[in-house]
């Protein structure tokens, strides 16, 4: 019995994408919710960089973002500036623990089980009401010919009656109506209908066949569930591989706290003349970024934040602000210990990062992203994180 969603029926998303978006949704949460400003800003310069180049294509353009980046980590910013840099030899910073728990451990096997629940047909329940969990069949027909992604191709679906999965009428329709039965279901997508926008505002009718109601309950965790639904033959060898994926997160992920609070401590410690403008620009950016996000899943910003992140427009915009204000700050904060401790990059260490990005950008082969985004762009970024590097080196946990 199936969990996917189909385009042609859902309010929003997409069948071929929904577990994606799943997976996606998550990962915005710990980012957005745990530590939201140090896994962004402190990724790099060349961003940053790239970005004065964004929505151009003239070689007028294209030669200001090179000659921007040619000035130093900080010549996107000239109306702003670091008017007295702080200490930032043997800053103090929290203690990060990178260990994992069979408490975590347990917490990510039970949120896999719930990912798979067993339904069991409830016998004596025969008529749908609403908060029921319904299997169902349904095809449906557009001036009578199926359409794409309107058809649960026979496979069952549960359907929460209530849930708002499903375009307007359609949970509604089934309330009251009978286990065994099939009904049609005359109704009218919404307009706007992002998901599949042929389908905006058409009047269809679906056939559904209910076949049970049922409840979910949560499955055993052992060699036959992990077999199946994790690619791994035991139990004990997904166990093994998740330990070692949560050591791994823990780790990259404590590399990001220690370089945010190291930092953060040196803006502390610092003064600077910030350009509102410029940090306009900065949350303008990134307000885009969001919006970009939001409509891969066919959703406008407020929707996605509340759906993926549990974060109210407003929360989100409280975040954004703080992120720019570190953001500018902190570019500026390692430009000046750049400058005050003659950190360079070698051609040698130039080599290598270049390779490394060119890789993490998929790039065709270092060359190509060479050229890209200019020799100046990606040396100021590799300086950046360098001089990141630096000081997370000299601090001292406590």
């Amino acid at each position: 019995m199936g969990r996917e969603m189909w385009y042609g029926v859902v309010t929003g998303g997409n069948a071929d994408t929904e577990p994606e978006q799943d997976s996606f949704f998550e990962e915005e949460k710990e980012i957005m919710k745990k530590r939201w400003i140090a896994v962004l800003a402190l990724s790099g310069l060349l961003a940053l960089t790239a970005a004065c180049g964004t929505n151009t294509d003239t070689a007028e353009n294209e030669n200001t973002a090179e000659d921007t980046a040619e000035g130093g980590i900080a010549a996107e910013y000239p109306g702003s500036s670091i008017t007295r840099l702080g200490k930032y030899d043997g800053v103090e910073i929290a203690a990060v623990s990178t260990e994992v728990t069979d408490e975590e451990i347990q917490a990510q096997i039970d949120n896999l089980l719930a990912s798979y629940p067993d339904s069991v047909p409830i016998e004596d329940k025969t008529v749908v009401e609403s908060g029921d969990i319904v299997n169902i069949d349904f095809v449906g027909r557009l001036d009578g010919e199926e359409f794409e992604g309107g058809s649960s191709g026979g496979e069952g679906f549960d359907l929460e009656i209530g849930s708002g999965s499903f375009i307007d009428g359609f949970e509604d329709g089934l309330i009251g109506k009978e286990v065994g039965t099939t009904v049609d279901l005359p109704l009218t997508f919404p307009d706007p209908y992002t998901p599949n926008p042929d389908l905006a505002g058409q009047d269809v009718v679906f056939e559904v066949t209910i076949h049970a109601i049922v409840e979910h309950v949560t499955p055993e965790w052992n060699d036959e569930f992990a077999s199946e639904h994790t690619g791994y033959d035991t139990a004990a060898a997904y166990e093994e591989s998740l330990r070692e994926s949560l050591q791994q997160q823990k780790e990259e992920s404590a590399v990001s706290q220690r370089q945010y609070e190291a930092m953060q401590a040196v803006i502390a410690d610092s003064e600077f003349e910030c350009s509102e403008e410029e940090l306009q620009s900065l949350r303008d950016s990134r307000t885009q970024e969001y919006e970009t996000y939001a409509s891969y899943y066919g959703l406008e910003l407020d929707d996605f934040l509340l759906q993926a992140m549990q974060m109210t427009r407003e929360d989100f915009d409280s975040e954004v602000e703080t992120w720019a204000d570190f953001q500018l700050k902190c570019t500026l904060a390692v430009d000046a210990i750049a400058k005050a401790e003659n950190i360079t990059v070698s051609e040698e260490e130039y080599e290598t990062g270049l390779q490394q990005l060119a890789d993490d950008y998929g790039a065709e082969s270092p060359e190509a992203f060479e050229e890209e985004y200019g020799r100046s762009t990606v040396e100021n970024s590799l300086l950046y994180d360098k001089t990141v590097e630096f000081v997370t080196d000299r601090a001292v946990e406590m």
